[in-house]
């Protein structure tokens, strides 16, 4: 769940198995995300399909079984642990057609016109000016082949990534976010993503906002997702002392107040992209 151009290698790395004990959750909110993705990219039997920055694995996973009878997903992500994670994943849910590598977005160890679709959800793809991933992808795609992606939109439309930031910022635990971060953020809209695909050899895609929301039970579980699966932000809540953490979590609980009494939720906004 990284925002473009959130947080480093090793701190994804550190945060791995978080996001394996976490999944669920992580799940069961924007699994209408990598439905849609899936839907469009429209994988049939027999083909290749690479899904980048698979994190877990959920979204190819969806896949994996429209590519029977002999076609092969391939899993992968910058992170060796995030891997093993999804292999583990893919393991319990008897997903067998699988092939599980290290790959980054913008230097795609694949032989070109090699796969016959592309899945990213919530990844790095639109990271650097012209963005890297979007031309390694067209490379690696044969002629005919889909990329589906989703990037979060931008930082003002998603209170699940603001929320919590803004109250470290606040009370001097962070600092705001950088310049270079502010023009990531706003370049995650359907014109200046139209004008990026275009760019990278792409014909006109389909480009469609949907709304995502994070709901919570109760304030544990709403201070599992802040303080467990927030990626490099989650690592900030650890140098805390506990009375400060304690400041901090009422600060976010008040923001994130849902309609139910007891209940919490914080929304967001994909920006979901298909195109060939």
């Amino acid at each position: 769940m990284p925002a473009e151009g959130e947080g480093g290698f090793a701190e994804w790395q550190e945060v791995a198995e978080r996001w394996e004990r976490g999944r669920k959750l992580l799940w069961d909110s924007t699994r209408p995300v990598s439905e849609w993705l899936v839907e469009r990219l429209g994988p049939r039997p027999g083909q290749t399909v690479l899904d980048l920055a698979a994190g877990t694995g959920e979204t190819g996973f969806l896949a994996a079984p429209l590519l029977e009878p002999g076609g092969l997903l391939i899993s992968s992500d910058r992170s060796p642990k995030m891997v093993e994670a999804a292999r583990r994943v893919a393991g319990e849910r008897g997903i067998g057609n699988v092939e599980f590598r290290t790959l980054v977005s913008e230097r795609i160890e694949l032989a070109s016109t090699s796969l016959d679709g592309v899945l990213c959800r919530f990844g790095y793809i639109l990271k650097g000016d012209p963005p890297p991933a979007l031309v390694e992808i067209r490379r690696v795609l044969r002629p005919g082949g889909r990329v589906a992606f989703a990037v979060w939109g931008g930082r003002a439309r998603n209170s699940w990534m603001t929320v919590p930031t803004e109250v470290m910022v606040e009370r001097g635990h962070l600092a705001p976010p950088s310049a270079e971060e502010m023009r990531t953020s706003e370049r995650r809209n359907p014109r200046v993503i139209a004008r990026l695909l275009e760019q990278a050899g792409f014909g006109e895609g389909e480009i469609e906002e949907m709304a995502v929301s994070y709901r919570f039970a109760d304030s544990s579980e709403l201070w599992f997702f802040v303080s467990e699966l927030r990626g490099p932000l989650s690592l900030a809540f650890e140098r805390l002392e506990e009375a400060e953490r304690r400041v901090v979590r009422a600060a976010i609980e008040e923001r994130c107040a849902a309609a139910e009494p007891g209940s919490f939720a914080l929304g967001g906004v994909s920006v979901n992209v298909v195109a060939s």
